[in-house]
């Protein structure tokens, strides 16, 4: 294998490791948008309210989660 080859992985590794530590943190992240867009397009509550179910599952079991989405979403909302 060349040089080339060798370096072409290497970059490809490091977008595909950027790529799964980002995916996780837009996921959070997106919740306060998808909030106000609940807010206003009640019709689009139950999609966003299905799309962000692990979260909240997440949350109702881990109180410090439930307060930081909750202080996170109160920014976009009010």
């Amino acid at each position: 294998m060349s040089d080339r080859d060798e370096k072409r992985g290497g970059l490809g590794c490091a977008i595909a490791g950027i790529v799964l530590i980002l995916l996780p943190v837009l996921y959070v992240l997106g919740l306060g948008p998808a909030a106000l867009l609940a807010k206003h397009y009640p019709a689009t509550e139950y999609s966003l309210g299905i799309l962000y179910l692990p979260l909240m599952a997440l949350a109702q079991n881990c109180t410090p989660v439930e307060s930081g989405l909750l202080w996170y979403t109160k920014l976009w909302v009010s």
